[in-house]
């Protein structure tokens, strides 16, 4: 059974924050990040009447649909920036096929997901205390191999596809922006009304995303950064032997 549309949209805001586990813990930064609140505030008007790739002629629904069939022919890209509940990530997917990166709880997290199972490694006290069953002397230097079942927050990582299902949701924003200048790239912005999250997409070439920015981003905080489309990402999971189950005996 697939999520509600209510419960997409209120992924969009904690997504990244759920997925990590966080429970007010400080992420590691947005160093490099710019963010676009003021363009949220005061958009940029473009010079151009309407977008190269005729995005703003789209209703809000056909437009999210056009940035996940961009996504798919993109094939791979990365996630970098931070939340605003204070988490950071730094992830590579693969669509439909799996992930690898870092996520931050206070402590960075290696994670690694192929064929819809999800491992992560890092401070072995820190994952016994954020993955239930495991204790630290077990889990030390291994990798914990996630229940399928169970991979609560982390299964937003299982792979490009069901990240951007999550993070945009199915269902069309209620509103876009006009064209706006975005770090160089002519875009439009989507906006989620019940979360006030704003997807910046280009107007130019394929409908990618280039940012996603939560309300009240400021400092970089609150902004998660879209690159490295097409970029290959080598994908294998960790020897069977440095992999450990959280509720193995």
């Amino acid at each position: 059974m697939q999520p509600s549309t209510s419960t997409h949209r209120r992924r969009a805001v904690v997504a990244v924050a759920a997925a990590v586990c966080l429970i007010g813990v400080a992420g590691c930064g947005g160093d490099g990040v710019e963010s676009t609140a003021s363009i949220s505030a005061a958009p940029e008007a473009s010079p151009t009447p309407s977008a190269e790739n005729g995005l703003d002629r789209l209703s809000p629904g056909q437009a999210l649909a056009a940035v996940r069939r961009a996504l798919t022919d993109a094939g791979t890209y990365r996630v970098s920036g931070t939340t605003m509940a204070g988490g950071a990530i730094d992830i590579a997917f693969v669509v439909g096929q799996g992930s690898r990166g870092t996520v931050d709880l206070g402590a960075p997290v290696q994670l690694v997901s192929t064929e819809g199972r999800v491992y992560i490694t890092g401070d072995e006290k820190f994952l016994a205390e954020k993955v239930g069953g495991a204790d630290t002397a077990r889990i030390a230097g291994k990798w914990i191999l996630l229940p399928e079942d169970s991979t609560s927050g982390f299964a937003i990582f299982v792979d490009g596809q069901r990240f951007a299902a999550t993070l945009f949701g199915d269902q069309g924003a209620a509103t876009m922006t006009p064209l706006t200048d975005v770090g160089g790239v002519s875009a439009v912005g989507l906006v989620f009304p019940e979360t006030g999250g704003t997807l910046w997409v280009s107007a130019e070439g394929p409908e990618l995303p280039l940012r996603f920015e939560e309300k009240g981003a400021s400092g970089g905080q609150g902004v998660l950064l879209f690159d490295e489309y097409g970029t290959e990402v080598a994908l294998a999971a960790p020897p069977e032997e440095q992999v450990v189950s959280p509720d193995a005996g």
